[in-house]
């Protein structure tokens, strides 16, 4: 069994923004997508909990990132589970260069969801082993501001049909593109160097959620909700 998994990436001319940096939510993508891999590789791929009626769902990302890189740069990526706790799943992963740079250092933490109930369910009432690997974690636990900004801005959002994927939600990698679409850091050339968020609640197609957005100095903040029931936290710092 693979515990540590290792994958590669050539990144291409559309996985980049305007000023010639991988866009962060195709970072999202390309991480969601080296997990999927080794969640296979260890026998818990969404095949075998689509078949238990499962998915796999992120509930916080913590993201550091010392160089976005750039086009036409490859990407070595270094994965592996953690012990999990009360049904949390911590998963580690690093992004470097072939030439040993470190770029990119992330912790996500992880459920399983029924898909009917669309609750958190304990693996192991599903005959499921979870795995993880005897190392050093890469980064603490990823954990929200114990108290958030008040907001200088607001904004309603709709989800469409494009942002819904095969959980029938709004994919976790979207919540990233609105963020970036809705403060001005993005635009201005700004570089993102860290990233926190928190999945509380899922959105599916054509429900609205109302948008807090904060600033101080270089960091923003912005707090999703729909009626009382928070959606969404998101910690950007540039």
């Amino acid at each position: 069994m693979e515990l540590i998994y290792h994958d590669t990436y050539l990144t291409e001319t559309t996985d980049l923004d305007m000023f010639g940096r991988l866009r962060p939510a195709r970072l999202l993508e390309l991480v969601q997508t080296v997990s999927g891999r080794h969640a296979a590789a260890l026998g818990l791929g969404g095949d075998v909990l689509d078949s238990r009626g499962l998915a796999w769902v992120v509930v916080r990302q913590k993201i550091e990132i010392s160089r976005m890189p750039g086009g036409g740069e490859t990407l070595l990526f270094t994965t592996w589970p953690g012990r999990g706790m009360h049904g949390l799943f911590p998963r580690y992963m690093e992004i470097g260069t072939p030439d040993g740079e470190s770029l990119i250092r992330l912790c996500f933490l992880w459920v399983i969801m029924d898909r009917t109930s669309r609750v958190m369910i304990q693996p192991k009432n599903f005959g499921l082993d979870m795995p993880y690997a005897d190392r050093e974690p890469l980064l603490p636990l990823p954990r929200l501001p114990k108290q958030l900004p008040p907001a200088a801005e607001t904004a309603e959002f709709t989800v469409p049909y494009s942002y819904i994927d095969v959980n029938g939600h709004m994919n976790n990698t979207r919540y990233l593109e609105l963020a970036e679409n809705l403060i001005p850091a993005p635009r201005e050339g700004l570089r993102l160097r860290s990233l926190l968020i928190e999945f509380t609640h899922e959105l599916k197609l054509g429900e609205t959620m109302h948008l807090a957005i904060s600033r101080d100095a270089s960091l923003y903040t912005l707090h999703g909700t729909r009626g009382s029931q928070d959606i969404i936290t998101l910690c950007l710092q540039f």
